[in-house]
């Protein structure tokens, strides 16, 4: 096994942020990579900020990415 392969839970460094590994298999891992939070107005009321869910990036597991966090 390589020590560079990706393992499920793992924190890397991916786009510029820090991302956790959600699913290896052995053709792609599963990287979650946080969105930035938008804020809406809505049409009579008060700026709400809304949170999207985490967008669920698809890569080799044996990527050279940082691994931070094992």
């Amino acid at each position: 096994m390589n020590i560079y392969t990706l393992r499920a839970g793992d924190v890397v460094r991916y786009a510029g942020q820090n991302c956790r590994v959600l699913q290896v298999s052995e053709s792609s891992a599963v990287v979650a990579v946080v969105q930035k939070p938008r804020t809406i107005t809505p049409r009579f009321g008060q700026p709400v900020t809304i949170q999207p869910r985490p967008k669920l990036e698809r890569i080799s597991p044996q990527s050279e990415i940082p691994i931070l966090n094992r």
